[in-house]
């Protein structure tokens, strides 16, 4: 397996843990739900824990393609 799938997911998971950070973001999410923003933790919180999914696959590829 090539290194640049699991450095790919790594990179991508990343992305998505911060992504919920930025003002952009923020500001749509905002505007989708109303400025509920008991909604708007509850969806940053799931692309965290997305974005960790993304990364612990990542690590596991690499451990599992570097190992073999």
């Amino acid at each position: 397996m090539p290194l640049f799938y699991p450095v790919f997911l790594i990179l991508i998971g990343l992305l998505v843990m911060l992504q919920p950070k930025t003002k952009r973001w923020q500001r749509r999410i905002s505007a989708h739900v109303g400025g509920d923003q008991r909604r708007v933790k509850s969806r940053a919180n799931t692309f965290f824990l997305l974005g960790f999914c993304f990364v612990l696959t990542g690590f596991a590829l690499l451990y599992r393609a570097t190992t073999q």
